[in-house]
């Protein structure tokens, strides 16, 4: 039991710090480094002045000044410290927050300035004298709790546009890819029968031993007859794009022009001047939702 634990403990201990030496990139430009500062200061402007924490109203009673002005300071002068962090500091001295425990040592400085800069305002605000621990101390505790959830927040905010612009590239990448690239069909004997863009391919119909090819070229729809069968184009044609909705029918998703949804199931309609109607059958009704309906096809 105690070597399982202590296997169990190590394994623990290599999977932190394997995370801590995975890749930090959220703040290497200097566009997400405002973004941070901005949202810092704006979250912890309003919290101040919509819900006075700590009772601050009183701590600057006999202050002659709007409370509004006080407890904007405040932020503004985090906001000043925090972007003296991003842009001069990390600058000065080639700071590179590359991992994610260079990130974690780099908030201990951020905090100190930040800290800092809020004690200048609290001790001109309250005519104090600068060296004075005590109160520093104070200001630290209260700075750290109004600061960590917008700091985070914001980390948070960018790693989400960070993942959201990945998938927009990803997406870009595959849809451009799909509509240059070119995909030779071949009949049952492996001879080809006709090459052009994916994008052109509209649907195929099985007709007996053959399958009907219905493609677009310059907004006109024609048809190609091959000698072969759905499932072996079905092999073929392994992209996520070609659906298999019937026995007698697989479509390009990419080219459906309206979906129905009826009593007796799902129609399809596809684009470019093709006016029949295709019905989806039970036994595929399943993946024809996950893979058509999901990306955003019209339903009606």
């Amino acid at each position: 039991m105690y070597l399982y634990r202590n296997r169990l403990y190590q394994q623990q201990m290599d999977d932190i710090i394997s995370w801590l030496r995975q890749p930090f990139r959220l703040l290497d430009s200097h566009k997400a480094s405002w973004q941070l500062v901005i949202f810092c200061g704006v979250f912890g402007c309003l919290f101040l002045n919509i819900f006075h924490p700590f009772n601050m109203d009183e701590w600057f009673a006999n202050v002659n000044a709007p409370m509004f002005v006080i407890l904007t300071f405040f932020p503004a002068a985090g906001m000043a410290a925090l972007a003296l962090t991003q842009f001069a500091i990390r600058s000065l001295f080639r700071v590179s927050l590359t991992t994610r425990v260079s990130f974690l040592k780099w908030l201990f400085v951020e905090f100190f300035f930040i800290s800092v800069a809020v004690h200048t305002v609290n001790i001109l605000l309250l005519g104090l004298p600068f060296i004075n621990l005590p109160e520093y101390l104070v200001t630290l505790k209260y700075t750290l709790m109004v600061l960590i959830l917008p700091y985070f927040l914001g980390i948070l905010l960018l790693f989400v546009q960070e993942q959201l612009t990945v998938v927009e590239e990803l997406t870009i990448k595959i849809n451009k890819s799909l509509a240059t690239e070119t995909m030779s069909l071949s009949d049952e004997n492996g001879k080809v029968v006709v090459s052009m863009p994916i994008r052109n391919m509209i649907y195929f119909k099985s007709e007996d031993n053959y399958v009907l090819l219905y493609y677009k070229v310059d907004d006109e729809v024609r048809k190609e007859l091959i000698r072969t069968n759905l499932k072996k184009l079905e092999q073929d044609l392994d992209l996520p794009n070609f659906v298999r909705i019937h026995r007698s029918y697989m479509i390009n998703s990419r080219n459906v022009a309206t979906v129905l949804r009826t009593s007796q199931g799902y129609r399809v309609k596809m684009d470019f001047g093709s006016d029949q109607i295709l019905s989806v059958s039970t036994k595929y009704q399943q993946i024809f939702e996950s893979r058509v309906l999901q990306k955003g096809s019209v339903v009606v």
